[in-house]
């Protein structure tokens, strides 16, 4: 009954996330959208991710994104905000995300699967020509992971760690 109570936490949380992404954002009607493949960074293994621009002004972009990942015993769903800043081809990206992952989820057993979260904080840098729609990512990726439970969020074990994460996007 736990794992389903937090399943189905999950599930919220990415209908309402996909919602965000899918609303036209404020600033004007053209919106850039694009998905880029990352290795590290916000999950442990990879993940393909879509993000979409919500925020634009002169030296300062926001996008929103929401990934998955799949490997032999588990999955991730990455969701977070990156903040890109500066002009030209070269830009630093701070990134905040959160990833619920299970490292055994089974299908169909699902109470032999422990569901954990990790709390990411990515600096990240950019090489993006200019006016070209692919670019390339590297970045430091400190997480806090938690275990929650449906009572509390268990601190046992909990410590920051790191990961590298080298992404390669394209915008359309």
């Amino acid at each position: 009954m736990k794992i389903q109570s937090i399943f189905s936490r999950v599930l919220l949380v990415f209908f309402f996330n996909l919602i965000f992404l899918l609303y036209p954002k404020l600033s004007n009607a053209q919106s850039e959208s694009g998905v880029y493949l990352e290795g590290g960074g916000a999950v442990p293994y990879y993940s393909l991710n879509y993000f979409r621009e919500i925020f634009s002004a002169e030296k300062t972009k926001a996008y929103a994104r929401v990934g998955g990942s799949i490997w032999e015993s588990g999955v991730a769903f990455p969701v977070g905000v990156s903040m890109l800043f500066g002009t030209g081809n070269h830009h630093p990206i701070i990134t905040l995300g959160a990833t619920p992952l299970s490292e055994g989820f089974r299908f169909w057993k699902r109470e032999d699967a422990d569901i954990l979260l990790d709390l990411v904080i990515g600096m990240e840098y950019r090489y993006q020509p200019i006016a070209k729609s692919f670019f390339v990512n590297i970045g430091l990726f400190p997480y806090l992971r938690l275990d929650p439970t449906v009572d509390k969020i268990s601190e046992k074990e909990t410590a920051f760690h790191f990961r590298l994460g080298v992404g390669v996007g394209w915008f359309f």
